[in-house]
C-alpha cells in the first residue's frame, strides 16, 4: 500500500532517483515488523487495522517535510531525527499492545507519569521478556543501518517539481484524516500530549489547593461520642483480590490467622472503583466519587483534622513519582507523615513488617484520638519481593485451565505467599491494636485487585484490560468491645458496596458528623442506599459481573 502511493513518492523523491525509495522502505520495514510481532502473539481485528493505517499516516507527516530541506545536511540529519523517534514510539506502541493486549490510552499515560523509578524497575523484570528485547533488536539495527550508512546522496531530495502547494495540501489531509477519524488515539505522541494537557492544565482528578489548609471546607464538625481514648487504624492494602483469599472462598489457606481472628467482619462483595491505585485511593479518601456528583472538594483527613483527631499516614510506598501524584495531594493535610520507601531505600525489599515499630511508637504517645492510615506495599507486582523466604509455602501447581507454562504457576504461588504475608501483616497490626484496650477500630480494603490468570491469561492491573478480579478487593472490619459500646454501626456482610464512597463510611465509623458526609454512602450505616456501581467507562459492574458468571458454568 505504502509503496503504491506513486503522487506521495513522486513529491518526496526525485523520478530521475528511484533509490530514494529508502526513505518509504525504512519506515515500511519499521512498520511491517511492528505488525507481525503484534500479530504472531494476537488474532487480526479491526484495532490492527486502525494502528497499521495510523502508523503509515504518521509517517508520511515524518517524511513530508524532507521536501521542503534544501541542503544534504539538514535532510540527513533531519532524517535520522526522526526515523529514531518514529522506531521509539513505535517500539511503546507495540511493547503495550504484547504486554496488555490493548492499545495504550491516556489513562495508562498518566499512571506511567505517577510511577516511580522502584516500581518501574519491578514492571520491566516482571514484563520485559525474550521476544520484547528481540523485537526491539530488531528495531535497533535497522536504526543502526540508517544512521551508519552513507545515505546523504539518496536522502537529498530537491525541492518537488510540483511545488509546495501539493506538500502542504497533502499534510493538511494527513492530518486532518487523523484528527476526524478514531485513527489519532492509535497515536503515542497524540496521546502523551493529551495526558500531559490533562496532568497539568486540568491538574489531573483534583484541585491541590483544595487540600493544603489543614481542616479545608469542613467547618462546623461534631461528634456525638465523647471518649478521648481512640485509637483508629485505616489499612490500605495493594493489589490484593479477593479471589486468592481463603477468607473468600480460595482453595488454598492464604489467610490462616485471619480466619481465626475474633470478632472480624468480611464484606463479601466490595469492589473498588479503578484498577489503578492513584484513581482509586483519591476518590475512596476525598468527595470525588466515580459519578463526580460532588461538586466541593475536600479529603477524609481534613475532616478528621476538624474533628480534633490527630492523623497519621504512614506509608511503605514512595510518596510521589514523576510528578506529584493525587494521592500525595489529598494526604498534605495530614498532621504527621512517615515514608519508608524513599529514594535512599528504593533498592532494598522493605517488606512491611518495618511498619510495626513505628506503629509501636504512634500507640504510646499520649495523644487523643489517634487514627492511623497505613499504606502498604501489599502484594504489589514483583510478587516474590513482598514476602520473606519463611512466608515461601505455595510451591505446587494450582488447577488453572487458563495456563499451562511452569513459569506461570510460579507466578500464581508467589502471588499466594504474598497474600499469605499480608494476612500476617492485617493480623499483627489488628493484635496490636487489640492489647491497647481503647476505643478502636481497624479497617482494611485493598486499593484495587489483580487479575492472576483468573479469567484471562494476564498478570497484573490495567483499566484498560479491566477484568473484575482487578476490582474485586478485601474489606474488613474489627471492632473492639469498647467502641461496639460506644457507637452504633449496622454490619450486613452482603452489600454491594464500591470504595469511591468510602469517605462517608470512614466519617461514620469515627462518628464525625458534617453537611458533608451523607450517611446513604456509608455501608455502615442503617440508611445506607445501594446505587449503581459503574467501572470501566460506564460499565455497570453487577451487570458484567452476572455475564462472567454464566461464562463460567
Amino acid at each position: 500500500m505504502f509503496l503504491k502511493m506513486n503522487y506521495l513518492r513522486d513529491m518526496l523523491l526525485n523520478n530521475k532517483s528511484k533509490k530514494k525509495l529508502i526513505i518509504e522502505l525504512l519506515f515500511l520495514i519499521s512498520i511491517i515488523i511492528s505488525s507481525a510481532f503484534e500479530l504472531i502473539f494476537s488474532e487480526f481485528g479491526y484495532q490492527r487495522l486502525l494502528n497499521f493505517t495510523e502508523n503509515i499516516l504518521f509517517a508520511l507527516i515524518l517524511i513530508i517535510p524532507l521536501s521542503f530541506l534544501n541542503s544534504k545536511k539538514p535532510c540527513f540529519f533531519y532524517f535520522n531525527i526522526v526515523f529514531v523517534f518514529f522506531n521509539i514510539i513505535l517500539f511503546f506502541e507495540t511493547s503495550y499492545y504484547y504486554i496488555f493486549n490493548v492499545d495504550i490510552s491516556p489513562s495508562a499515560i498518566y499512571v506511567l507519569l505517577e510511577t516511580n523509578k522502584f516500581e518501574t524497575k519491578e514492571f520491566l523484570s516482571f514484563y520485559l521478556d525474550g521476544y520484547i528485547i528481540v523485537y526491539g533488536l530488531f528495531l535497533l539495527l535497522l536504526v543502526i543501518i540508517s544512521v551508519l550508512a552513507d545515505n546523504k546522496k539518496l536522502l537529498y531530495v530537491k525541492k518537488s517539481a510540483l511545488g509546495t502547494k501539493p506538500l502542504v495540501l497533502s499534510l493538511i489531509i494527513v492530518l486532518f484524516v487523523l484528527k476526524a477519524t478514531p485513527l489519532r488515539h492509535q497515536n503515542l505522541p497524540y496521546l502523551l500530549l493529551k495526558s500531559f494537557y490533562v496532568v497539568y492544565y486540568e491538574s489531573g482528578v483534583i484541585n491541590a489547593s483544595a487540600y493544603k489548609s489543614e481542616k479545608g471546607i469542613f467547618n462546623h464538625t461534631e461528634t456525638a461520642n465523647n471518649n478521648k481514648k481512640k485509637l483508629y487504624v485505616v489499612i490500605i492494602g495493594e493489589s490484593t483480590t479477593s479471589n486468592n483469599m481463603s477468607l473468600y472462598g480460595y482453595n488454598r489457606k492464604t489467610n490462616p490467622l485471619l480466619s481465626k481472628q475474633e470478632g472480624l467482619s468480611v464484606f463479601k462483595d466490595v469492589i473498588s472503583p479503578h484498577a489503578g491505585t492513584t484513581a482509586s485511593i483519591t476518590k475512596a479518601f476525598s468527595l470525588q466519587d466515580y459519578e463526580q456528583s460532588s461538586t466541593s472538594q475536600g479529603s477524609i483527613i481534613q475532616l478528621l483534622n476538624a474533628a480534633n483527631h490527630e492523623t497519621y499516614w504512614v506509608s511503605n510506598q514512595e510518596p510521589v513519582g514523576f510528578a506529584e501524584t493525587d494521592i500525595t495531594k489529598v494526604i498534605k493535610a495530614c498532621k504527621n507523615k512517615i515514608y519508608f520507601s524513599t529514594k535512599s531505600s528504593e533498592d532494598t525489599r522493605l517488606y512491611d513488617d518495618v511498619i510495626f515499630d513505628k506503629l509501636d511508637e504512634v500507640i504510646n504517645k499520649k495523644e487523643n484520638n489517634k487514627i492511623l492510615f497505613i499504606h502498604l506495599q501489599g502484594t504489589h507486582i514483583y510478587y516474590k519481593n513482598r514476602y520473606p523466604e519463611r512466608f515461601n509455602v505455595f510451591k505446587n501447581n494450582v488447577n488453572n485451565k487458563i495456563i499451562s507454562k511452569a513459569h506461570d504457576f510460579e507466578i500464581i504461588n508467589e502471588y499466594d505467599n504474598a497474600v499469605l504475608y499480608n494476612d500476617y501483616i492485617v493480623n499483627t497490626i489488628i493484635q496490636k491494636i487489640k492489647h491497647t484496650n481503647n476505643e478502636s477500630f481497624v479497617l482494611y480494603f485493598s486499593d484495587h485487585g489483580e487479575e492472576v490468570y483468573h479469567t484471562i491469561k494476564f498478570v497484573g492491573h490495567n483499566d484498560d484490560v479491566g477484568t473484575l478480579p482487578m476490582f474485586q478487593i478485601p474489606f474488613m472490619l474489627w471492632q473492639s468491645e469498647t467502641f461496639k459500646k460506644n457507637n452504633s454501626i449496622e454490619i450486613d456482610l452482603d452489600r454491594p458496596y464500591m470504595t469511591d464512597d468510602l469517605f462517608h463510611s470512614i466519617a461514620h465509623l469515627c462518628d464525625v458528623s458534617n453537611k458533608h458526609v451523607n450517611l446513604k454512602k456509608s455501608i455502615f450505616s442503617k440508611s445506607f442506599k445501594k446505587r449503581k456501581r459503574i467501572i470501566l467507562n460506564n460499565k455497570d459492574y453487577d451487570s458484567l459481573y452476572v455475564i462472567e458468571n454464566k461464562k463460567k458454568n
